[in-house]
């Protein structure tokens, strides 16, 4: 069995035992992955490619009961946070260096996911003419 070496919220190391870690991934529906494991390179690529951090565990949560247990999984345990949703934030802020990512990817387009959908803009009332006839600053 390997403890986990993680990064606290305020900067400090800590270790997490082995057992704590398979009793949150047990917890979850989606999958719970450590360095090494199948899928954890691709799982912390965000779209700016110079981003190289690297969690100590990223949570890829399935739905919503996911994200709440690694909520507060990180919160029982001190844990840095980071969120990672689309991927596409250019300073990398949802990879967090040794904490847990938090990972909401796989929800998208999930069952039971809202869309929303703007309504069509509404018509306004425009003056036309000049701003001078209008009576309109200019």
């Amino acid at each position: 069995m390997t403890d986990f070496r993680v990064i606290t919220t305020n900067g400090t190391d800590a270790i997490l035992e082995e057992a704590t870690v398979q009793d949150f991934a047990a917890d979850l529906r989606g999958r719970l992955l450590r360095p090494g494991d199948d899928g954890y390179d691709d799982a912390r690529k965000v779209w700016n490619g110079m981003i190289g951090r690297r969690p100590a565990l990223i949570a890829r949560c399935a739905g919503t009961a996911d994200v709440i247990a690694a909520v507060r999984f990180a919160r029982e345990h001190g844990l840095l946070v980071s969120v990672k949703g689309g991927g596409h934030n250019i300073t990398g802020n949802a990879v967090c260096e040794g904490g847990l990512m938090i990972d909401l990817s796989p929800m998208k387009g999930s069952p039971g996911a809202s869309t929303i959908t703007r309504p069509r803009p509404l018509a306004l009332p425009v003056p036309v003419g000049s701003s001078r006839r209008q009576g309109l600053p200019g």
